[in-house]
């Protein structure tokens, strides 16, 4: 009972609590007193315990007690201290609240400053941004830019998190941005259209800004950016307008994708009819930019020539700060002219993809402004090379393309069209000037379209800003003005037919031909042929080395005039005849080339007529049969018209043989000269073959001239002193061929061309009756001497003046009578101008003729050998 509770001696124990919890519910004054005994007997129980415990350890009491006495001395010294520090801690603590309240006041003084000087600089550039409305308003660009730099400035060292300052910094920004979008329309408004205040404005702006790089790069993106508008603008209008045309309803309205469509789509969906004028357009306005670009480089350059001629001048004069305005001034000036002079290219070869994707449209191929577009063209390149400073290349190639593309369709079309002019072709001589027709070889020495040459230098670009307003303008020939722009003469477009022509030569050579004037003829249809080959010219130089079609179809418009002269006036049964020995054949030469152009262009030749009968007539048109017709002495004069045309357009070409050669491709070196030697020149052989065939046609046919000069007798003693009859008769015939040929009136080498034929066809029939003679005497070959004296007087007293008639093939003939008999095989071999049968007859008679009057039967024998040896020596060394 004594004990103490478990857990008294540990910390947190709580003995009152403990006793208490231990008490009954309802304890009475027993148990208490009990309960109170019972802890008084613990309490002297832990007193004995504690005394003994002090007893047996009195010293260490002691010593505790000591060291309590102590503690309790430290402690009254503390005390004491504490009071004092409490005492100065008091004085301290009412000093700082005193000295914390002037701390806050001189804060508070300070923030009211601070916050008057921020009204007060708030107050200025709320002025500021009134006064820079005020400066934009009233035109002040720069002053306003660099106002506005200084605001931002400004704005940017106050409280960004004040809203007023948020506001003020919104105004400020939005003002430079208006100055600049405004500056931006200017740049663009300049590009086509130059004005130096404004380009001065826009210079101090950007002055003001202190962007040395940004004005360069803008108005290089401004150029470009009007390349490309200004050209979709264009294309767009017109396919606009197409589409408005072909639309149903009355109030057409373009889709937003019609607008959106790329720019190459909307060059496919241009029409043929509104190619040309776009065209036109899209050259005036892209010209108007390069003139815009040229413009603004040369202000530029003459601005920083004044800069810096006046910074020199002044270097001594100015203030630092002066000075070094002019030097930013002249460093952007240089920077801007020298990104202008090294961005010409750049905005060259956006112009040029937009060039090349116009004419890469469907339409540009088609119709008869096929020509005219090349030729605007070139005059648009030449813009280039004058702005660029050296000639451009990617839009040339880029038209070489497409002049090999379209040559398939525009040769079509040309073939046609001749065929179509000959065929309805009345072979009258047109009554134009040889001069007013470019020859062939000036067009093959001539420059492509025009040339940037002028007095040997480069056209300056200052003549086409000269000119601005005439440069592709409506209604005005640019080639005829850029002809004016190089001191080229103008061409005379009397002679166009209505259609755009090919180059005229730039410088004059000598003439094409040494022919008289009065000897050139036109034709409808050999000037359209001299046309086609010029512009066929042209293509070559546009082409280039890649023309082979070009140049074959240069040689196919002369294939297609020669097969029509020979199909209208020739003698087409003997194209197919395997064999003529008449004296109307076809020469070697004359026959393969029919053969040749009938074979390899019959697609629009046609076919050879068969013959010259009725089947053939009724092939041929009304007005052929009429022209070719008795009544118009068969077509002579037509005849000589269609031949001299056709003879000056070969001679054309071989004049310009060199040029045509250097302008053709490599590979085709050999098929020119073919077509020189074999198709070219074979005109001669037609014209003889015409010619003739027109004389037989008009001289009344001379076959019984060889049966009555045979029927006559020459074996005779003596000779009389009259002719034979069939030298009066010949004479005849000979006086109504020369009234036909006065009655069609033909020129006089024509005439004179007629008569050597007829003089040929009578030759040679007088021939063939001579050889036919078996029976001749010395006396008889003197009167066939007497006989061609005769003819020949008769001959020249109808034929023209100065004309004398050649009979020395007769004539020759009848004296190889009196050759001796060991000579004849000499004289047959070098006399090869006589026929086979000629020559036989000949040496026959003369064997005949020289014969003994009475011979041995073994004489006769071994001269009927001796002649049979003879003519087969002849026969075999003539063979």
């Amino acid at each position: 009972a004594s004990k103490l509770q478990a857990g008294y001696f540990t910390e947190g124990f709580d003995a009152i609590a403990q006793a208490l919890e231990d008490l009954p519910a309802d304890p009475t004054p027993r148990y208490l007193e009990d309960r109170v005994a019972e802890k008084l007997l613990t309490l002297q129980m832990l007193n004995e315990r504690l005394y003994a415990h002090i007893m047996a350890n009195y010293g260490e009491f002691v010593t505790g007690i000591e060291a309590v006495s102590e503690v309790e001395e430290d402690l009254q010294v503390a005390h004491i201290l504490a009071k004092n520090s409490r005492r100065s801690l008091a004085m301290c603590s009412e000093e700082v609240k005193r000295n914390t309240r002037i701390a806050a006041n001189a804060r508070r003084k300070q923030k009211l400053l601070g916050l008057l000087e921020l009204l007060l600089q708030l107050r200025a550039l709320v002025r500021s941004v009134a006064e820079l409305r005020g400066g934009l308003e009233e035109g002040h660009h720069a002053w306003t830019v660099s106002k506005s730099l200084q605001c931002c400035e400004e704005v940017a060292q106050m409280d960004a998190e004040a809203h007023c300052v948020h506001d003020l910094r919104i105004s400020v920004m939005r003002i430079l941005d208006d100055v600049l979008a405004y500056i931006d329309d200017c740049l663009q408004s300049i590009c086509s259209n130059f004005d130096a205040g404004v380009c001065a404005r826009i210079f101090e702006v950007y002055l003001a800004l202190g962007d040395t790089t940004g004005l360069a790069d803008k108005l290089q993106a401004c150029f470009v950016q009007a390349v490309l508008g200004t050209s979709h603008g264009i294309i767009r209008s017109y396919t606009c307008m197409r589409a408005r045309s072909e639309s149903s309803e009355p109030q057409f309205t373009p889709t937003a994708s019609f607008h959106t469509r790329p720019y190459n789509e909307l060059c496919k969906s241009l029409s043929v009819e509104q190619f040309r004028p776009c065209l036109l357009k899209t050259f005036q306005v892209l010209a108007g930019v390069l003139i815009g670009h040229h413009e603004i480089g040369l202000w530029h350059a003459n601005e920083l020539s004044k800069y810096t001629k006046q910074a020199a001048e002044e270097a001594s004069e100015q203030s630092e700060e002066r000075q070094r305005q002019k030097e930013d001034a002249v460093h952007l000036i240089g920077v801007v002219n020298q990104a202008l002079m090294d961005g010409k290219k750049l905005l060259w070869e956006q112009i040029e993809g937009r060039v090349a994707a116009i004419l890469s449209a469907p339409a540009a191929g088609e119709g008869e402004h096929f020509l005219q577009m090349l030729e605007w063209t070139h005059c648009f390149i030449l813009c280039g090379d004058s702005f660029c400073g050296f000639e451009t290349v990617n839009l040339r190639n880029h038209i070489a393309r497409q002049s090999s593309k379209f040559f398939d369709a525009f040769h079509r079309q040309n073939m046609e069209a001749m065929r179509a002019i000959i065929d309805k072709e009345l072979w009258q001589s047109l009554p134009i000037d040889s001069d007013a027709v470019t020859p062939l070889g000036k067009a093959m020495q001539a420059e492509v379209g025009v040339t940037a040459v002028k007095d040997g230098k480069e056209l300056p670009f200052t003549v086409l800003v000269q000119n601005r307003d005439k440069l592709f303008a409506e209604g005005l020939d640019p080639v005829a003005q850029f002809r004016v722009y190089t001191g080229m003469p103008e061409r005379d477009q009397s002679n166009d037919e209505g259609d755009a022509a090919g180059p005229k030569p730039k410088d004059a050579g000598a003439d094409a031909t040494a022919k008289p004037k009065a000897d050139i003829v036109f034709t409808s249809s050999s000037l359209k042929v001299l046309k086609c080959m010029e512009r066929y010219i042209y293509l070559m130089k546009v082409i280039g080395k890649n023309s082979t079609k070009a140049v074959e179809g240069f040689c196919q418009l002369f294939d297609l005039y020669f097969w029509h002269v020979f199909q209208h006036f020739g003698n087409k049964a003997l194209l197919q005849a395997v064999s003529a020995d008449d004296t109307s054949s076809l020469t070697p030469r004359l026959r393969n080339t029919l053969e040749r152009i009938s074979r390899s262009t019959s697609y629009i030749m046609g076919q050879v007529s068969a013959g010259d009968g009725p089947a053939a007539s009724a092939a041929q048109s009304p007005g052929a049969q009429t022209v070719l017709s008795s009544g118009n002495m068969y077509g002579l004069k037509e005849r000589t018209v269609a031949i001299a045309s056709l003879n000056h357009i070969a001679a054309e070409i071989m004049s310009s043989r060199a040029y045509l050669q250097e302008l053709a491709p490599d590979v085709l070196s050999g098929q020119i000269d073919t077509f020189i030697n074999r198709t070219v020149m074979a005109v001669d052989d037609l014209r003889e073959h015409i010619y003739r065939r027109a004389s037989t046609l008009l001289f009344s046919s001379l076959e019984w001239v060889p049966t009555e000069i045979e029927r006559c007798k020459w074996d005779i003693k003596d000779v009389g002193m009259q002719h034979s009859p069939w030298v009066d008769r010949i004479h005849k015939q000979f006086y109504q061929f020369h009234l036909k040929l006065d009655a069609v009136g033909i020129s006089e080498s024509f005439v004179v061309d007629f008569w050597t034929f007829a003089m040929t066809t009578a030759n040679e029939a007088i021939l063939e009756g001579f050889s036919r003679v078996k029976k001749c005497t010395i006396e008889g070959r003197a009167a066939m001497s007497l006989d061609l004296q005769m003819f020949a007087t008769g001959f020249k007293s109808v034929a023209p003046k100065g004309f004398d008639p050649d009979v020395r093939l007769v004539d020759g003939y009848i004296k190889a009578f009196y050759v001796p008999e060991s000579d004849l095989l000499h004289w047959a071999m070098t006399h090869g101008e006589y026929k086979q049968e000629h020559v036989t007859r000949l040496v026959t008679c003369i064997f005949d003729a020289n014969k003994p009057s009475s011979v041995h039967p073994l004489e006769i024998s071994k001269r009927k050998k001796a002649l049979k040896d003879l003519l087969e020596q002849i026969e075999e060394n003539r063979a």
